[in-house]
């Protein structure tokens, strides 16, 4: 290999490496659970959950009742949360 395409090959991997460590560092962080901003964001999908109830089988005999459906929203909301934490709103300065 010659001295040129030794650093051809730095270049281009050096390239990559500040692309990454630039796409990666320099984000804004996410808010946090417990925050103020988390609760915000959590009750504001509760609503929207409520607003805009999922199917529901009306073969079951009862329908639920606003508390039990409120709670279904609750554990709906944080377990997609849970399983995405890259949707959370990024945190304000």
């Amino acid at each position: 290999m010659k001295l040129r395409d030794g650093l051809t090959l730095a270049a281009i991997l050096g390239g990559l490496l500040l692309m990454f460590v630039m796409t990666r560092f320099s984000l804004p962080e996410r808010v946090k659970p417990g925050s103020p901003e988390f609760d915000a964001y959590i009750d504001h999908y509760i609503a929207e959950c409520l607003r805009n109830p999922p199917f529901i089988d009306k073969s079951i005999g009862t329908l639920p009742t606003e508390a039990e459906r409120a709670a279904a929203c609750r554990i709906a909301v944080l377990q997609a949360d849970r399983l995405n934490p890259d949707a959370r709103p990024l945190k304000r300065p």
